[in-house]
């Protein structure tokens, strides 16, 4: 199967464990907005990650407009001991892919999508794609935003093509609420 699915309050859960694992301070402030929500599941994606080369610090590149990415994911350039540099990129700049290794996907027109991913195919370049329901697209990671809830969904042939290898432990977390979600 390419595709799974998270429900939300599974999600949710493991975002803390992750946080928590990444060395993030719990809070005990009521449910975090989706902004809040998307920056930690994020945050706890590039956590599990792995790639090829070991650098000392992750360039995260930006395409097209984010609903509700925060700046920085709520954290000053850091996630545990990996340090970030943001930019944004367009479809049109020249060899971007040479120089991120996460690729964050707002709101862009089909054609700009379509060439950034492209370029992104086969590389060590982790995609996650904010407000996609489907995860048709050879984005690795997609985050469908329904109802105030912020699902994961996980291309496994993007992910197998990229060569970064993401922690088991996500992968099969993943597993298990598909199945029991189609148990319901």
């Amino acid at each position: 199967m390419r595709r799974l699915l998270a429900p939300f309050p599974l999600l949710l859960l493991a975002s803390f464990a992750l946080a928590s694992a990444l060395g993030v301070p719990p809070s005990d402030a009521a449910p975090a907005d989706l902004e809040t929500q998307v920056s930690r599941v994020v945050t706890g994606i590039i956590g599990y990650a792995r790639w090829p080369s070991s650098t000392d610090k992750l360039r995260f590149c930006i395409a097209g407009q984010p609903a509700y990415l925060k700046e920085g994911l709520g954290t000053p350039g850091q996630i545990g001991e990996q340090l970030l540099s943001y930019r944004r990129i367009g479809s049109d700049e020249a060899d971007w892919s040479g120089r991120c290794d996460v690729l964050f996907l707002g709101t862009l027109p089909a054609a700009e999508r379509k060439k950034l991913l492209d370029k992104a195919v086969g590389r060590p370049i982790l995609s996650i794609s904010e407000n996609d329901a489907v995860c048709a697209e050879p984005t690795m990671f997609c985050l469908p935003i329904q109802a105030g809830e912020v699902g994961l969904r996980a291309n496994l042939d993007a992910i197998s093509r990229s060569g970064i290898r993401i922690n088991p432990k996500v992968l099969q977390l993943l597993q298990r609420k598909k199945n029991q979600h189609e148990a319901n």
